[in-house]
C-alpha cells in the first residue's frame, strides 16, 4: 500500500467513525477486489453506493482506478420552491403584464418548452431574461426558481 492509498484509507476510517461497519465495508469490497472475488465495474457500484453522502471522498477515488474509469458524484437534485412561493412569482409576473398578456402567456410557453425538454435550462434562462429584461425583480425572482 503507497502513502496515497494509506492516507486515502485514513480518510475513510475519519469519515465513518461513527459507523464502523461501512469502514468495514469499505475494507471488505477493497478485499474482495484483490481476491478477485469482485471486478473493477464492481468496486466502482459498491463504493458508489457506500460513498454517496461523501462526494469528496468519492471523487478522490477516482485516482486510484484504471485510466479511462471515473466514478461520477449522483447529481444533486435541485431543492424545489415551495408552491405557495411558485404560485405568488406566477401571480406576480401576470399582475405586472396584464395589459399585455401575451407577455405572460409566452412566459407559460417557455416554461412549458423546458418542462417538455424542448429546451434546455441555459436556453430557459436565457429567454426568461430576455423576456423580462426591463423587469430586473422578475428576472431575480426567476432565478430564485432555476434548479
Amino acid at each position: 500500500m503507497n502513502g496515497d492509498s494509506k492516507i486515502y484509507l485514513k480518510e475513510i476510517k475519519i469519515a465513518f467513525k461513527d459507523e464502523k461497519h461501512k469502514y468495514l465495508e469499505f475494507l471488505m469490497i477493497m478485499k474482495h477486489f484483490q481476491t478477485r472475488r469482485i471486478d473493477i465495474q464492481g468496486v466502482m457500484a459498491k463504493v458508489k453506493k457506500l460513498l454517496k453522502y461523501h462526494e469528496e471522498l468519492l471523487l478522490k477515488f477516482n485516482n486510484f482506478l484504471p485510466d479511462g474509469l471515473e466514478i461520477k458524484p449522483p447529481i444533486k437534485k435541485a431543492k424545489m420552491p415551495n408552491k405557495e412561493k411558485a404560485e405568488k412569482y406566477l401571480c406576480k409576473v401576470k399582475t405586472r403584464f396584464r395589459r399585455q398578456p401575451h407577455v405572460y402567456e409566452l412566459f407559460l410557453e417557455i416554461l412549458s418548452m423546458y418542462k417538455n425538454k424542448d429546451k434546455s435550462l441555459e436556453e430557459l434562462y436565457e429567454m426568461v431574461t430576455s423576456l423580462f429584461k426591463d423587469h430586473s425583480d422578475l428576472v431575480n425572482g426567476f432565478i430564485d426558481f432555476l434548479p
